[in-house]
């Protein structure tokens, strides 16, 4: 569940993963604007852009990507918080001001700085939340999404195309995600999360590079944080 309190993050890798990992489904059926009827009714033109967004992050091998995070409520003043995030297939560290996530797939660290404390639970978990890189990573395979070209936008010259994906589910949370692709270089510039209370969240990427990240950032190590509380949660 999306929860507005800006302590809650680990949903927002989930929409990064969402959007990075849209690839190309096995058939390409012709897609009329406004249609949302299911997963393959997907537009081509659009598959064909994100598997070209995939295809140049690499993230078999790792990428590195950092944002600022925005929160937009429908009542109240906007929030903004850096981030980093590095991820490798379905392994993630997300550095923030205040916390970092890491996971390797199976364990989820949870690091509060402030309090140098340190949760601890099952990836599975969160695996079957809608919002968890478990799942979203996955989403060329899930039937619960579709998305359309929407258009273009530009800023300090730079043309950037849309994309526009919308929940098969009329219960959730959102009702739509956009994203802004550099036409150039086909990296994510933005992406807006809008939920239907009237909230929005938007990631806007900054520098995005391809690394190859060892195995061993992804497991959260205790000898680095002496006098670490840790509370296990599995």
């Amino acid at each position: 569940m999306i929860k507005s309190n800006f302590c809650s993050f680990p949903w927002i890798l989930s929409i990064l993963g969402l959007l990075i990992m849209s690839a190309i489904a096995s058939s390409a059926q012709t897609n009329q604007p406004g249609r949302y009827l299911s997963n393959k009714d997907a537009d081509p033109k659009a598959k064909a852009l994100l598997k070209q967004v995939k295809d140049q992050l690499k993230l078999d091998k790792g990428t590195v990507i950092n944002f600022n995070f925005k929160y937009f409520p429908a009542e109240g003043s906007t929030t903004t918080q850096k981030g980093k995030l590095e991820i490798k297939g379905k392994k993630f560290k997300l550095d923030l001001v205040d916390q970092e996530l890491t996971s390797d797939g199976q364990t989820l660290w949870t690091y509060l700085k402030k309090r140098n404390e340190v949760q601890i639970q099952s990836a599975l978990e969160i695996e079957n939340d809608p919002f968890s890189p478990f799942r979203l990573l996955q989403i060329h395979d899930s039937p619960d999404f579709t998305y359309i070209m929407n258009g273009t936008s530009k800023e300090n010259n730079v043309i950037y195309d849309i994309i526009e994906f919308k929940p098969l589910d009329h219960k959730a949370e959102f009702f739509k995600i956009k994203s802004e692709i550099d036409r150039t270089t086909k990296k994510y510039h933005k992406i807006v999360l809008y939920l239907k209370n009237g909230d929005q969240y938007a990631l806007e990427l900054g520098a995005q590079a391809s690394q190859l990240l060892p195995d061993k950032l992804f497991t959260w190590d205790k000898n680095l944080y002496p006098g670490v509380k840790l509370e296990d949660l599995r």
